[in-house]
């Protein structure tokens, strides 16, 4: 699988591949490759443990726009996009269309709703924060644009991959 990151203004390509061991999954991005065994939880959850024995959890979210999946590592989300849907825009960076969803990574408590609908947000502006695992996390849009909705309300518990706010 051949999908595209936008990260710091830069669009990466990273690809997924079927490891030499069954378990196991290779992922390049760009001069990197990392061969994890990964171990499917249900639900989108994955964990996985990487090279140097440390282990990452990944929550999956399928977009509703074909081709589109966010996935969350260890709390940081990650809006992806298949190969064959990146466009380019005016500036040579690729475009975003639809709705994007932010979701809950993993089960915890909301704490903080920065952000009202109608609300514009930048690109990794704050729009949600979770406590989980006496933790605070902040999730933020991975584009610039406007909240559509706000699903949540503060001091709601809310489990893994619940919608939580959605951009458009």
């Amino acid at each position: 699988m051949r999908l595209h990151i936008e990260q710091g203004g830069r669009v990466r390509q990273v690809t997924v591949s079927s490891g030499a061991l069954p378990g196991q999954v290779a992922v390049h991005l760009d001069d990197t490759v990392l061969v994890c065994d990964v171990r499917d939880l249900g639900h989108g959850r994955l964990s996985l443990r990487l090279p140097d024995g440390s282990m990452r959890d990944v929550v999956v979210e399928m977009d509703p726009i074909p081709g589109h999946r966010t996935v969350h590592v260890q709390g940081v989300r990650v809006p992806t996009m298949a190969s064959t849907r990146v466009r380019r825009g005016a500036s040579g960076v690729a475009a975003h269309a639809g709705p994007l969803r932010i979701v809950a990574p993993m089960p915890g408590k909301v704490v903080r709703l920065p952000v009202r609908p109608g609300d514009r947000v930048e690109a990794h502006q704050p729009v949600v924060v979770i406590e989980a695992m006496k933790m605070e996390n902040a999730l933020s849009a991975g584009r610039a644009g406007t909240v559509r909705e706000v699903l949540v309300q503060e001091g709601m518990s809310v489990e893994a991959g619940r919608p939580l706010v959605v951009l458009e």
